[in-house]
């Protein structure tokens, strides 16, 4: 079974628990913690993936440096995975947890991709103009800059996408000059 499935099906049973006992947003935030700390370092990430080291070194790592940040609930989540020798999939597990549950509350998850960081007034119209479109409650806007795409903006939400940049527009035109209409000759 693919990691991603893995960390999808252990994502889901985590946020039925937290719903159960009334503790999703606390769950939420320290899912939210620990994917912050795998991004900023890529130490801690690989020793969770690393097969040589032994789980329970992994889980007292864990517990180390999770024990008084996180839920009780989210410890003995850790504790479970490691048991399971899954520990390698946590990053993907609360990933995958955050996207779950801005599913649930109905928060859509967009990108920008512009050549300059938006301002108050250009990030509030993309966030109305995706609420109008999908019918969410509210967005998650990543913005990120991109200095190869000359003007414009590049907008995915979910799977779609929608390609406003000049450099976008130039390979159409370079497509459509590709296959020439016109008669040579003259």
């Amino acid at each position: 079974m693919s990691e991603i499935r893995v960390a999808s099906r252990y994502a889901k049973s985590l946020i039925t628990l937290a719903q159960e006992k009334g503790e999703l947003a606390s769950i939420h935030e320290d899912m939210q913690l620990f994917a912050v700390i795998c991004e900023e370092n890529r130490d801690f990430e690989l020793m969770l993936k690393n097969p040589i080291i032994n789980h329970d070194k992994k889980l007292a790592i864990l517990k180390e440096l999770f024990d008084d940040k996180v839920n009780e609930t989210t410890l003995s989540f850790f504790e479970i995975i490691a048991r399971k020798n899954r520990e390698r999939v946590l990053p993907l597990i609360a990933k995958e947890f955050h996207i779950q549950y801005n599913a649930l509350k109905g928060v859509e998850m967009a990108t920008v991709k512009t050549i300059h960081s938006l301002n108050d007034e250009q990030r509030s119209r993309f966030k109305s103009a995706i609420v109008e479109a999908t019918g969410m409650n509210s967005v998650e806007l990543t913005e990120v800059i991109d200095n190869e795409l000359i003007g414009g903006y590049i907008l995915k939400i979910g799977g779609k996408q929608i390609d406003e940049s000049l450099k976008g527009k130039l390979k159409e035109l370079q497509l459509e000059f590709a296959q020439n209409p016109y008669v040579k000759g003259f």
